[in-house]
């Protein structure tokens, strides 16, 4: 990534072409598919009542959801941010057990938790920034979807593909 990033900044010295570069936090929302971690925890809390999770109990996310990440990518068009590295993130920081507890809760019945920690998994724990010369600055929307509000927009996809398979 920072690869790309100095290719970007490199071409725009050259030939003066602007850029905005975006680095996402945890995105989710109600069309991802398994390949999403926050999707696949739901469909396999739904499914089978186990949530399975490759990283620490207490690793913190800034979960964003994607509406409000396509919002911010409209925004950051204004000259403002022309040459600057923005971090677009979600509100609220949570900790991964919290959020399975917070399925749970909703799903409304005990979830079995597992979690895999290994030390060469390649998530961070609390943050996802590293040392880059290139500082970003974080930017969240202003009006958001909240994460718990965003939890039941992908249950609910879920239950209605689950249900219109089934017709």
């Amino acid at each position: 990534k920072q690869a790309s990033e100095a290719y970007v900044e490199e071409y725009q010295k050259i030939y003066g072409l602007d850029y905005t570069i975006l680095r996402y936090g945890s995105l989710y929302g109600p069309r991802a598919d398994e390949t999403n971690g926050l999707c696949r925890v739901v469909k396999s809390a739904l499914d089978n009542g186990t949530v399975s999770y490759q990283g620490d109990v207490d690793a913190m996310r800034e979960y964003i959801h994607v509406e409000d990440a396509a919002q911010i990518c409209c925004e950051i068009l204004d000259k403002k941010f022309v040459n600057q590295h923005l971090t677009i993130t979600g509100h609220q920081s949570m900790r991964v057990g919290d959020l399975f507890k917070m399925i749970e809760e909703m799903v409304g019945e005990k979830l079995e938790l597992e979690y895999n920690t290994h030390a060469d998994s390649a998530h961070y724990e609390i943050t996802p920034y590293n040392f880059n010369p290139k500082l970003g600055r974080k930017y969240s929307p202003e009006l958001h979807t909240d994460l718990g509000q965003g939890l039941l927009q992908i249950m609910e996809a879920m239950h209605k593909e689950i249900n219109d398979e089934g017709a």
